[in-house]
């Protein structure tokens, strides 16, 4: 059954208990594959700002398990913890 028709029916149940929680499933859904959607162009657009040097350190950093510490990248950009 497609998505389109699970709601149909969902609806024409009149919202019985165990409908609302399959709308309730289905919104769930939608919303995560549209936040996947996102992510997918954020992925895309990726090259545009960040050089091949850049992605490379990036990589580097992760197969070492390297990461910047919060405090460390807030102090080095002179900003305070009191003020996020």
């Amino acid at each position: 059954m497609t998505l389109s028709k699970k709601i149909e029916q969902a609806l024409q149940d009149e919202l019985k208990q165990e409908n609302i929680k399959t709308v309730i499933e289905i919104a769930e859904f939608l919303k995560f594959k549209e936040t996947q959607q996102q992510w997918n162009k954020i992925n895309e657009s990726e090259p545009k700002y960040i050089t091949e040097t850049e992605r490379a350190k990036l990589n580097d950093l992760k197969s070492k398990g390297e990461f910047v510490e919060q405090r460390d990248l807030l102090d080095e950009l002179g900003i305070h913890e009191d003020e996020i």
